[in-house]
């Protein structure tokens, strides 16, 4: 089965099952406003000693190309989650479509609409101009029956009029430690690597501590990204030999991330996370594709592929995908 974002709604403990809707609002961080700063015990000192290298790397790296700078960039980079950011203030049309499976692989609810975001004045509204809804995709009402789709709903579709600043500011300090699990999911996400604080799998995260490292093997390499991009593609991905054996000791199972080497943006990532423990099952894969319009980067497709499974609630198994289109600026 292939992510990801559901993941989220179970990565807590027991205790906070009941609050598994409030969960959802981790999922803000599409369209949050802070990155928690990074920890100081996730980056393994000389880790480039221990990263795969391609022809083309190997000789960029005996002229100018640092291996140990690039993975200090990859872990505190922010470009990714400056692209997601910059969506609240354009105007644009999207795609949408989500879909839910029995556990036998069935189709058996969708929800398939176009919408258009208006921007003006740091101000965003949201019009649904097509929308097929098939089998028990809600409750009455219009009610969500499913995580996955009141997921979706809450990070792409905008209701009524929402004003910000464009401004970040300073971090305020997590209220609660549901907000604390929230920020931690924001650094799993835009910083991948990172330690988190959620209950059984913080320490699995960080990938690049000397406790993880050897669980994966890492590497460089050049690619070209679309058909006009070069990029520096860097991938850590769980060994072979634990990818059965010893599997609940890792919950990032494959990460991909293609950076622009002009500017050492991120284009494009794919992650694969997986977990199975007494509290909560996932193997959720995500990716995403950015690319450069109106002089900025944004987000331009998603897809979702993955199922969650929690004591108590029915599991739920789910695809969603995005296309992003007419990005405009508004004044």
């Amino acid at each position: 089965m292939t992510i990801q974002w559901n993941i989220f709604h179970y990565i807590v403990s027991k205790k906070y099952l009941l609050k598994i809707p409030k969960l959802l609002s981790l999922l803000f961080l599409l369209i949050s406003t802070s990155i928690v700063d990074a920890q100081s015990d996730t980056a393994l000192a000389n880790i480039g000693g221990l990263i795969d290298l391609d022809e083309i790397t190997v000789t960029a790296s005996r002229a100018a190309f640092n291996v140990d700078d690039f993975i200090e960039m990859v872990i505190e980079d922010e470009s990714f989650y400056n692209a997601f950011r910059n969506i609240r203030f354009l105007s644009y049309y999207s795609k949408n479509e989500v879909t839910m499976f029995d556990k036998k692989g069935r189709e058996k609810a969708t929800l398939k609409n176009k919408i258009q975001q208006n921007s003006v004045d740091n101000c965003r509204t949201m019009e649904v101009l097509e929308e097929v809804i098939t089998g028990n995709y809600f409750k009455r009402k219009k009610k969500h029956r499913y995580y996955t789709g009141k997921l979706h709903d809450r990070l792409f579709l905008t209701h009524g009029k929402i004003c910000e600043s464009r401004k970040t500011g300073t971090p305020k300090p997590p209220a609660s430690k549901m907000e604390k699990h929230i920020q931690s999911l924001k650094r799993l996400i835009f910083n991948p690597g990172k330690k988190v604080d959620v209950p059984f799998i913080g320490n699995k995260t960080a990938i690049f501590s000397k406790k993880m490292a050897p669980y994966y093997n890492y590497s460089i390499t050049s690619k070209v990204y679309g058909d006009s991009i070069d990029c520096y593609v860097f991938k850590a991905i769980v060994k072979p030999e634990f990818q059965e054996r010893k599997k609940d000791k890792t919950v990032i199972k494959d990460l991909e991330t293609y950076f622009d080497k002009s500017t050492f943006q991120v284009v494009a990532r794919h992650y694969q996370l997986a977990y199975a423990g007494a509290a909560f099952d996932f193997d959720v894969t995500m990716d995403i594709e950015l690319d450069q319009v109106l002089g900025q980067y944004i987000p331009i497709k998603i897809e979702y592929d993955g199922w969650w499974d929690v004591p108590a609630r029915k599991p739920e198994i789910s695809k969603f995908s995005i296309q992003f289109e007419k990005y405009e600026i508004t004044k």
